[in-house]
């Protein structure tokens, strides 16, 4: 082995190395990112979902607010995190977030979506409680 042979070869791999291991940390941090969203826009969902059930219940401001609460706790490096919700059979919350600038000025953006049907769960039990009758009487 000729001296200095490792300094060279250390010179040449360390740049790459680096590359592996930033990358490595923007994919942890655009991962994180993703799954704290997905979990938010679907309890903010469920939460408007569960306000079709009072008599005056206004599901898209719940939705609206539960996923601006969600929506506040910070993300590393990401910025013009935007809102939606859209109510019908049923409540869809809905997160835009531009991420972090990683090398060159690429600029990765994040969707994620979450719905949840509009059940009330009056109806719903007397539907189970009825076809739980018809079911007992069929067998008896």
């Amino acid at each position: 082995m000729k001296k200095g042979s490792m300094t060279i070869e250390a010179a040449l791999l360390m740049p790459l190395l680096l590359l592996v291991v930033m990358i490595t940390l923007y994919l942890f941090f655009y991962v994180h990112n993703k799954v704290w969203l997905t979990a938010a826009a679907y309890e903010a969902a469920l939460d408007g979902s569960m306000e079709t059930a009072r008599p005056e219940g206004k599901s898209r401001d719940k939705a609206l607010k539960k996923g601006k609460e969600l929506g506040n706790t910070g993300f590393y490096e990401s910025k013009n995190l935007k809102l939606q919700v859209s109510e019908g059979k049923k409540v869809q919350v809905t997160y835009d977030l531009d991420m972090f600038s990683v090398y060159g000025g690429f600029n990765s953006h994040l969707q994620v979506k979450g719905s949840v049907k509009v059940i009330k769960p009056v109806t719903w039990i007397r539907k189970v409680k009825g076809l739980s009758e018809v079911s007992n009487k069929l067998k008896g």
